[in-house]
């Protein structure tokens, strides 16, 4: 037994030892000053070894960091094209209301559960300098209608980003008029806009757009040509474009009261011709489209101090209809003031929001006045939160008041 053992031990040392001059030659041009003494071979197979389980750990965090996996039963997304990075992302927001019809925007006073907002959405990048974005939405307006019954694109673009202060964008996407507007809806204080940001801002169009930050992204611009004509609408009504601009800055921020503080100011415009264009049934319109000239202008203000944060914005559509439908020149405008805060740090936070909307000036007795009373649970920031608002609107003409309210849950992921 002795002897046998004396046998095996003396052949697995001898074929250490062929191993080792086997692999001396790349184990020296992996680390040769590990090898400028006479060390053993014993030594050099241990480096060796070392070097191995190196090169095998950074492997696994490589591919965890690429998101693949071993475990079998697992699908990997990889993209088809030639994009150096590719994600999925989408939101899905579960709604419920209750109380009166509210504002012209809800379908009815009946109480219901929908879907507010169900999109999916993949974006990447290329290391030639380009992004690209397309997003679908598979749930209704906020109308109502038969949910899931058809899907519409939201977002589709490619963006050249070589120059943070020049970036080229065309395609389908938000139109920069309205604070409220460009800002993400999953990241508001409220669950809805206010109902005149909603009838005036211009949505999503398709067209080309340049813009960027400047002075350290103190400076921020955008402007572009749009054909006018609405959100996947592929026609133009007319040879004329859409034109629309906005810039905003941060003239002061740093500390105030031993927080943190930034005041933010923007301004928007645009001009447009258009020959039947689509618009919010508000306006009094007939057919819900409207001929001629449009002009608008907005301005807003954002201030952050800790915990707080209070927002105003107003916004100004001058119409002037080429076929005196709904009458001559007039004037539609909107404004709010808004406040937020976090009750609880980053958790629980309060809001309380004054709105109002004049869809012309021209007529007497036809603005719209809502207080919107919130509070808002974030779970996992944006990411995970709940949302309970109270709404207080005073329809023009004298109407009853109405009283809704509105609770949602949102994921992002």
């Amino acid at each position: 037994m002795s002897t046998k053992h004396d046998t095996a031990f003396a052949l697995r040392a001898t074929f250490r030892r062929f191993l080792g001059w086997a692999l001396f030659p790349a184990v020296l041009a992996l680390n040769p000053s590990a090898f400028a003494d006479e060390a053993s071979i014993e030594a050099r197979l241990n480096a060796l070894e070392s070097q191995l389980k190196t090169v095998q750990a950074e492997n696994l965090q490589l591919r965890q960091a690429l998101g693949l996996s071993d475990t079998p039963g697992v699908a990997v997304a990889k993209p088809a094209g030639k994009a150096s990075a590719l994600t999925v992302a989408g939101i899905l927001q579960v709604q419920a209301e209750f109380g009166d019809k509210g504002d012209p925007r809800f379908g009815s006073a009946n109480d219901r559960f929908y879907l507010r907002r169900a999109r999916l959405g993949v974006s990447g990048r290329l290391i030639e300098g380009f992004d690209f974005k397309v997003e679908g939405e598979f749930a209704n307006s906020l109308a109502g209608g038969a949910t899931g019954a058809s899907s519409s694109m939201t977002d589709g673009y490619i963006n050249w980003n070589h120059f943070n202060w020049a970036n080229v964008k065309v395609g389908q996407f938000k139109t920069p008029f309205g604070y409220e507007f460009i800002t993400s809806a999953p990241k508001l204080f409220t669950a809805e806009r206010t109902l005149g940001m909603d009838m005036l801002s211009l949505k999503r169009q398709i067209g080309v757009q340049v813009g960027g930050d400047v002075f350290a992204k103190r400076l921020s611009y955008a402007g572009g040509l749009f054909n006018g004509t609405g959100a996947n609408v592929s026609v133009n009504d007319n040879g004329k474009f859409l034109y629309i601009g906005r810039v905003s800055g941060v003239p002061w921020q740093g500390t105030l009261l031993a927080q943190t503080a930034r005041w933010s100011v923007g301004a928007d415009g645009y001009t447009s011709i258009d020959n039947g264009v689509s618009v919010a049934p508000a306006f009094g319109t007939t057919g819900k489209s409207f001929t001629g000239k449009r002009k608008g202008v907005g301005v807003d203000t954002q201030f952050h101090l800790g915990r707080l944060d209070l927002w105003t914005e107003y916004l100004s559509v001058q119409f002037d209809p080429s076929n005196q439908v709904p009458a001559a020149r007039f004037t539609s405008d909107a404004w709010y003031l808004q406040g937020s805060y976090f009750i609880l740090p980053k958790t629980l936070q309060g809001v309380v929001r004054y709105d109002t909307f004049t869809p012309n000036h021209s007529l007497s007795a036809n603005s719209t006045d809502s207080w919107t009373l919130g509070m808002n649970w974030l779970i996992k920031g944006d990411d995970l939160k709940f949302q309970l608002d109270y709404l207080l609107t005073n329809p023009p003409a004298d109407a009853a008041q109405q009283h809704k309210l509105i609770l949602r849950s949102q994921v992002i992921f």
